[in-house]
């Protein structure tokens, strides 16, 4: 058995580079990350473990908003670039708590979970 804590905030990203930064902002915040790289692994964690906050790509193929909601009562965090309004404001009419840019998340994820 693992004496590595429990994850309280699951990831959904397939970008290695931006998911270690946002890992690094999670571990800041004084919470405990885990990273999904799809949709089936996050909903299992989401079934496995108490999560208190999701942070996702809106970029992520095959992403069901919807199921995402339904799926926790977690905070929802979801992010992509400025210029993919359609995306973003798909995730704010699905019930997200944020949304924001890639730009936003980047620089105040660790502030946001630490309100």
């Amino acid at each position: 058995m693992s004496d590595r804590p429990a994850p309280n905030v699951l990831i959904l990203c397939k970008d290695l580079m931006f998911s270690s930064q946002l890992n690094g902002a999670v571990q800041r915040a004084g919470l405990v990350p885990q990273t999904c790289l799809g949709q089936i692994t996050l909903t299992q964690s989401l079934s496995q473990y108490e999560i208190q906050w999701v942070i996702v790509d809106l970029e992520t193929e095959k992403l069901d908003l919807e199921a995402l909601r339904s799926a926790t009562t977690g905070k929802l965090v979801g992010f992509g670039p400025h210029v993919h309004t359609a995306k973003l404001g798909a995730a704010q009419e699905a019930g997200f708590d944020f949304v924001l840019s890639r730009g936003q998340i980047s620089r105040g994820l660790d502030q946001l979970l630490g309100s």
